[in-house]
């Protein structure tokens, strides 16, 4: 009678067992992971800029076009809240193709309203020319890429 160790070893076989049970789980959790990932998707982060001229960072925190000409912001400047409004035309944007009618934003007068501190208070007035001018591309770029304006 022939015996054949890795066959008739217990231990083996239980090891072996427990070698599928453990690669079958690791397939499911992989598995399972990958579904989650493709069914939810991560919250978009408000994208913050920073400007070398200024050595701050500004990020669009509302906009609301309030007529064809005005409309209101509020912009996140190194923490504070910035409550702009803004006077604003259209402007024939062809990039250079032949035939286009594309039309971009031009913010030409904002005015800052109120400036608030992160945790609420009232705050003088700190903004220069370069901020405003700053914001002003923050603020237009938000228009545009979120197309809140029709020509």
């Amino acid at each position: 009678m022939e015996q054949n160790v890795l066959n008739h070893n217990r231990s083996y076989v239980s090891g072996k067992s427990l070698l599928k049970g453990c690669a079958l789980a690791a397939i499911t959790a992989g598995t399972l992971s990958g579904a989650y990932a493709l069914v939810t998707k991560p919250v978009d982060i408000a994208p913050a800029y920073n400007y070398a001229n200024t050595q701050s960072t500004y990020g669009v925190l509302a906009v609301q076009i309030t007529s064809d000409t005005t409309g209101q912001a509020v912009v996140n400047l190194d923490g504070f809240r910035v409550y702009t409004s803004f006077d604003f035309k259209l402007v024939p944007d062809d990039n250079g193709q032949l035939g286009s009618s594309d039309e971009a934003v031009f913010i030409y007068n904002l005015a800052v309203d109120c400036v608030l501190t992160p945790s609420g208070g009232n705050y003088n007035d700190f903004t220069n020319a370069d901020d405003i001018r700053n914001m002003i591309s923050v603020i237009t770029t938000h228009i545009e890429k979120n197309k809140m304006v029709r020509g």
